[in-house]
């Protein structure tokens, strides 16, 4: 590569580069997730790491908690730095202790999302090869129709569960653990590696099942130490926590308050999208979100000028940022830097970011979705053309990212990584690029600007969804062809929801709908099913998504 792609891609500019730059706490120097959290609670014993279900929990209080969990796995001989341990639960104490449990004991964590279906759960076990699961009291129910549907034994860990359950006689393949077989006991041998797996994360997939990311320890510290130094968390600080832990943003969420021994704030799930009152009581600091999340809040208007006066600094990530909607947040959280980030799964958490300016003249110059920047420090970023060559300033081409935040590739899928996870011959320091699918144009006064996808993938609520994988559900259930578009869209542009089509099929919409509903995750199971009698064709002989969309602005198909 080139020096001026060198000087345009691999460092920050002056639009993009933030105004106080300062070094990491002491934390944020070591090599593991599991270093960073052990550091902190032997700092911040007696302060408050976690507010949840209505209550403070102390570093040591946590800390206690992981470390049982995390002397239940090394007993049971998983503490090796190569063994998968599932967390199945919905933001709850359990849930948190257990990952960190799961790390201290040298485990990669398997997050598990208690609203996807079994089947699609029992699937993500089975490719992760996990051999053990973390659950808490309540979400016993959701474990026993996981546990029923997994083939491989499994270490079932259940903290605050005085007693198994009585289903659990019938499921002699597995074991489990209450808490009162969890010693207090520290865990013998404790030693950290940066090649160890951090957290494994399973994404939608183009081809009919999720696909697995192994972030590593040596992937998700950069980060960490990166965001450390733009955003000088303090102890002081009181941070959100809205995103689910099957969600990378969540990671942040947590290790980068832990590190800094701040407090992180689950925000109950009944004012998710109407905070204000809760934000306002705990005189909350950092805000990290969807751009969905605050659109919602401005489409039920819960987004009013002052709202959020404690907020020194705001986050949004996960999907394109309307400037309209920056607008709205701007006067919503007025003492507040507000900054947009992008990165997918694969290069972990984000990998670039676009600082929103406060002066009314480089506002109004900002395009119609807020710019995602340049890259971290030590992280690339650039467009390719359709030649695999570097774009020219404000030439359109697909975003590749490489550095040390970029992943090995696909769990246990060779074929999918060999086609995402690339060389370039111009590129003399041989690095492995990332191919994200993302169009973007670089631009000398915002960096980088996206501009959508190459292929069908869309986001909804921030969660990546690849449409392919629902036709697929929904042509075996149908029977016939099946196509699905993100609908409706919101008047900020992003996608609320899906939509699906038949050509024709004998079962009716109800069941295909509950077909998907066994499949897929909730936000991408349609809304609703139509059946189209004139299958749209391109000249190509492919279905016209485009004309299925013209369907639905004026209506001319019939629900089965």
């Amino acid at each position: 590569m080139d020096q001026l792609a060198t000087d345009r891609f691999g460092v920050w500019n002056a639009a993009t580069k933030p105004d106080a730059v300062s070094p990491p706490s002491d934390a944020f120097a070591f090599n593991t997730l599991a270093a960073l959290f052990r550091h902190s609670a032997t700092r911040h014993a007696e302060r408050p790491a976690l507010w949840v279900e209505g209550a403070a929990v102390s570093y040591g209080e946590l800390h206690d908690l992981a470390t049982r969990i995390a002397h239940g796995l090394s007993d049971a001989g998983f503490a090796h730095g190569s063994a998968r341990c599932a967390i199945l639960g919905n933001r709850g104490l359990i849930d948190f202790a257990g990952i960190l449990g799961a790390i201290l004991s040298r485990c990669t964590y398997v997050p598990l999302n208690v609203r996807h279906p079994p089947q699609r759960l029992a699937q993500i076990m089975h490719e992760a090869e996990a051999q053990a699961l973390v659950v808490d009291q309540h979400h016993l129910d959701q474990a026993r129709g996981l546990l029923d549907a997994v083939s491989q034994p499994l270490l079932v860990l259940l903290p605050d569960t005085i007693a198994a359950p009585d289903w659990a006689v019938t499921m002699r393949r597995h074991r489990f653990l209450c808490c009162g077989d969890l010693s207090q006991a520290a865990v013998a041998g404790e030693q950290d590696c940066s090649e160890d797996g951090a957290y494994l994360l399973f994404t939608s997939g183009s081809t009919g099942a999720p696909k697995g990311v192994l972030v590593r320890n040596r992937n998700v510290m950069p980060y960490l130490r990166s965001v450390a130094a733009r955003y000088v968390p303090t102890p002081d600080d009181r941070c959100t926590q809205l995103f689910d832990l099957t969600f990378d943003l969540s990671v942040h969420d947590m290790f980068l308050c832990w590190g800094a021994g701040a407090t992180l704030f689950r925000i109950p799930d009944n004012v998710r999208f109407a905070p204000r009152e809760f934000v306002r009581r705990h005189e909350l600091t950092m805000w990290f979100s969807v751009p969905s999340t605050a659109a919602m809040m401005l489409g039920l208007r819960a987004l009013r000028p002052g709202d959020f006066p404690s907020l020194r600094l705001s986050l949004f990530c996960g999907e394109a940022l309307p400037k309209r909607l920056a607008a709205a947040w701007t006067a919503a959280a007025p003492n507040a830097v507000i900054e947009n980030l992008y990165g997918p799964t694969e290069a972990t958490i984000a990998l670039t970011g676009f600082r929103v300016p406060r002066g009314i003249e480089a506002f109004d110059a900002l395009p119609e979705v807020v710019p995602i920047g340049m890259p971290l420090p030590g992280q690339h970023a650039l467009p390719v053309d359709s030649s695999s060559q570097p774009a020219a300033d404000g030439e359109e081409g697909e975003l590749c990212l490489a550095g040390s935040q970029v992943t090995d590739g696909y769990w246990r899928r060779a074929d999918l990584t060999t086609q995402r996870f690339v060389c370039f011959d111009w590129d003399a320091a041989d690095r492995i690029w990332y191919r994200t699918g993302d169009r973007v144009r670089h631009t000398r006064e915002h960096g980088l600007v996206f501009l959508g996808r190459l292929d069908r993938q869309v986001k909804i609520a921030g969660h990546r969804v690849e449409l392919q994988e629902i036709e697929a559900v929904l042509q075996h259930a149908a029977g016939s062809n099946a196509a699905v578009i993100a609908w409706p869209l919101g008047p900020d542009g992003l996608a609320r929801g899906i939509v699906g089509f038949v050509s024709q099929t004998a079962r009716s919409s109800d069941d295909m709908l509950d077909a998907c509903r066994q499949a897929l995750p909730p936000y991408a199971v349609p809304s609703a099913i139509h059946q189209v009698e004139d299958w749209p064709l391109n000249s190509s002989g492919k279905t016209d998504h485009a004309r299925l969309r013209e369907l639905m602005e004026t209506p001319k198909c019939s629900k089965t």
